[in-house]
């Protein structure tokens, strides 16, 4: 995806009619796109010191990264072996189901803990991860979604008794038998920016505990482009481990292209899956590269991927469905840049954000429904007005 910036000269921000006005063009009418000198900036004019931008080659999207890590080594060795034989661990949980994964194969199954509110959860999540996945095909943003394989239920006891490992493995957290939704599993993060998250934002009297804690080989980074808040704390996990702005600007990250592959992706969740994206996930992950048709799991390429889909809801072409799109985007983690920020990188991410959005929405609405985005976006700094 070709990457441009997208910063205006506009020196005072502007709350947007929305009244047809909203129509005309974007810079002319709706000049969301400001950029404030504002002299309370998180630029730094040194360059980041050279661990954290080492860090930040190895989590930008595409760098490859070489790894001899036991989770590579175990990978290529299970590769052959049958499913049967491979061990099956949790490797990670969320709000409807405990997650578990094979070694050397390359599925995630995600097991339902409780009972019909996570089976309703479930399908939901496998329902809208399709219709995700068709609305992302051939288009044009630098982002991963998992493939989607298959959906199990309760009476599907044939299944279950094929895969006796993932039984055990389930038993003790999940109330089985249970739906399973089947999909591509994420590969983790590997062994050198596990150790560079460690030693750049771990307490140090913290660092070899998490080194040698097994669960933080399933290391997945959340990116989130709208919290200025991070800091070390007494708790320290790499699995699900969120990494804020100011961070990413302290070791130099290329946030402005984070931002435009969410700013299309969530276009086209919007306007072409018509749903509503509440609660999903952007993460940093990787996956094997190839050699002579086979997957390599000792060169990974780091990659943005988009996931969870189990609270999102269909919308209606309309202010009712904008109405909605708004509320999710208020109630998910701040992963998406925020209207009306401090400083200057704040204000660039966002612009780069909105001029992407309506890109990827204008390439899918007919001319008719091209003032919706234009709402959504209006409905937002409308909410995130200060007060």
């Amino acid at each position: 995806m070709s990457r441009r910036r997208f910063i205006s000269t506009s020196e005072d921000y502007y709350e947007p009619p929305t009244d047809d006005t909203l129509e005309g063009d974007i810079d002319n009418h709706f000049r969301l796109l400001s950029l404030l000198d504002s002299p309370a900036t998180i630029h730094t004019n040194q360059p980041p010191a050279p661990p954290l931008s080492e860090l930040a080659r190895i989590l930008t999207a595409n760098s490859i990264v070489s790894t001899s890590s036991s989770f590579s080594a175990q990978q290529n060795k299970a590769r052959g072996k049958a499913a049967s034989n491979n061990p099956v661990r949790k490797i990670g949980a969320g709000a409807c189901g405990a997650v578990f994964s094979q070694d050397g194969h390359p599925l995630a199954y995600k097991v339902g803990k409780t009972g019909a509110s996570d089976d309703d959860a479930l399908w939901t999540d496998f329902s809208m991860h399709q219709r995700i996945i068709e609305a992302l095909k051939n288009s044009d943003c630098d982002i991963e979604i998992p493939e989607c394989h298959f959906f199990v239920g309760h009476a599907d006891s044939e299944w279950w008794d094929a895969h006796p490992s993932l039984v055990a493995a389930a038993a003790p957290v999940c109330n089985l038998p249970a739906r399973v939704l089947v999909s591509e599993r994420i590969l983790p993060l590997p062994a050198p920016v596990r150790s560079a998250l460690i030693n750049s934002f771990c307490k140090d009297t913290l660092r070899d505990a998490a080194a040698a804690d097994p669960s933080n080989k399933d290391c997945l980074v959340r990116v989130y482009l709208g919290s200025t808040s991070g800091r070390t704390t007494s708790f320290f996990s790499l699995r699900n481990f969120k990494l804020h702005l100011n961070q990413m600007i302290e070791m130099g990250l290329d946030c402005e292209a984070l931002a435009v592959s969410m700013g299309t992706t969530l276009g086209l969740i919007h306007w072409k899956a018509k749903t509503d994206a509440r609660d999903i996930e952007f993460a940093l992950g990787s996956s094997a590269t190839r050699i002579s048709g086979n997957d390599n799991f000792e060169r990974r390429q780091t990659r943005l991927f988009v996931l969870d889909f189990n609270q999102v809801r269909d919308i209606t072409m309309d202010d009712a469905g904008v109405e909605l799109a708004v509320q999710a985007f208020s109630i998910n983690d701040p992963y998406y840049p925020r209207p009306h920020g401090c400083t200057r990188v704040e204000k660039e991410l966002w612009n780069s954000f909105v001029r992407s959005y309506l890109d990827s929405s204008n390439k899918v609405l007919d001319e008719e429904y091209r003032i919706l985005p234009r709402k959504f976006l209006a409905g937002l700094i409308k909410k995130y007005k200060p007060a």
